[in-house]
């Protein structure tokens, strides 16, 4: 028999829920010992052996009954930690052939399971891969489904036995594509970024390439923008734009290889409710909310033609605190998302629209 699961790629996925068989966690598991019972036994059969006329009638079958008791303890609490060491390397054994699997963009592969688990673990075991590379999950990863084959004659009630599932997982991008944006980011950072530029300056240069370069575009064709998927970085480097997504995967990439330290922050706008993705950075030891994608607005100016409209920054989302970016937008609680306590007084100023003889220019 087969059952079908679909895997969304969507900012938040909660964790599944418990399987009705697997009631008890790991650091409850540790702390069940036995060494306590096993004294209690030896003790009980010291008493027996050793003091017979003392140790007899009731008394000697009260201390029988408990060895019993205490020995069928023991076998129990054995068999769940050997029941929870077979899923623990179940485990890591699927996410090892899931992980080396994505990591080659296969798109449909099938692993053997062969044990009691259900759809949800499975489920849960290929989202916390998946969530192992966030570039990857945020740039890369499209949907999954999963087909999972299960074994009726061993499921036993609420264990179910699967004999194998099959990943099918669609890709936003072409492989080919995100290994041109990796060289890309290699050779920028070799041409633009110098051992002798301080965090702010390394941010800088990087904010200001992806807003001078980018223009938001929800795709020219459902998710494509010039050929590329707009939650992908080359939508904004080979296309004709890309969404938050293509903003801060391509920033996250760029900043990690010019060696800065950068984590990814989600929420929702205050303005229109919608899902949004920006990063943070490390800047002289301190984290910032930095969002290239708020800080390239679309901008309407019907005095006349300005002809390097796309030169056009603002620093309104630039090293921000988490106090200042939640104005304009709700926090995802997030346990790798460190905390922005301050805002950086950088003294940048926003470029102007000004007329320069006959022309309307964007001037610092």
């Amino acid at each position: 028999m087969a059952m079908v699961l679909a895997i969304n790629p969507i900012i938040n996925i909660s964790a599944p829920a418990n399987t009705a068989y697997a009631a008890i966690d790991q650091s409850q598991l540790d702390r069940l010992d036995t060494t306590n019972l096993e004294r209690q036994i030896k003790a009980a059969r010291y008493l027996i052996d050793n003091l017979p006329n003392i140790i007899s009638g009731d008394k000697k079958k009260r201390l029988e009954e408990l060895i019993k008791n205490s020995e069928d303890l023991i076998r129990r609490i054995n068999k769940l930690k050997a029941s929870q060491a077979v899923a623990d390397n179940l485990n890591i054994r699927v996410k090892n052939i899931i992980r080396e699997n994505l990591d080659k963009k296969n798109t449909q592969f099938t692993i053997n399971i062969n044990s009691y688990t259900s759809n949800q673990e499975i489920q849960s075991w290929f989202l916390q891969t998946v969530k192992e590379d966030w570039y990857f999950f945020y740039s890369m990863y499209g949907k999954a489904n999963v087909k999972t084959k299960y074994n009726s004659k061993k499921t036993k009630g609420d264990k179910v036995y699967i004999d194998s599932a099959t990943f099918t997982v669609t890709y936003r991008e072409d492989p080919v594509v995100d290994d041109q944006v990796e060289n890309f980011a290699n050779e920028w950072v070799r041409q633009n970024i110098n051992d002798y530029d301080s965090d702010l300056e390394k941010t800088q240069k990087i904010h200001d390439f992806i807003v001078t370069k980018n223009q938001y575009n929800r795709g020219d064709i459902k998710d494509i923008s010039g050929g590329y998927s707009i939650y992908h970085p080359a939508s904004i480097l080979y296309g004709n734009g890309g969404v938050c997504n293509a903003y801060a995967t391509l920033f996250d990439k760029l900043a990690r290889k010019s060696g800065l330290d950068v984590r990814y922050a989600t929420g929702y706008s205050k303005k229109n409710g919608e899902p949004h993705i920006w990063n943070m950075v490390k800047v002289d030891g301190n984290w910032y909310n930095i969002d290239t994608t708020w800080d390239d607005p679309t901008i309407t100016f019907n005095d006349g033609y300005v002809e390097n409209l796309e030169d056009f920054i603002i620093y309104d989302f630039f090293l921000k605190s988490d106090g200042e970016i939640q104005k304009s937008r709700t926090i995802d609680n997030n346990q790798d998302r460190p905390q922005s306590f301050s805002t950086l007084n950088t003294g940048l100023t926003d470029t102007t629209i000004q007329k320069v003889g006959d022309t309307y220019r964007v001037v610092r």
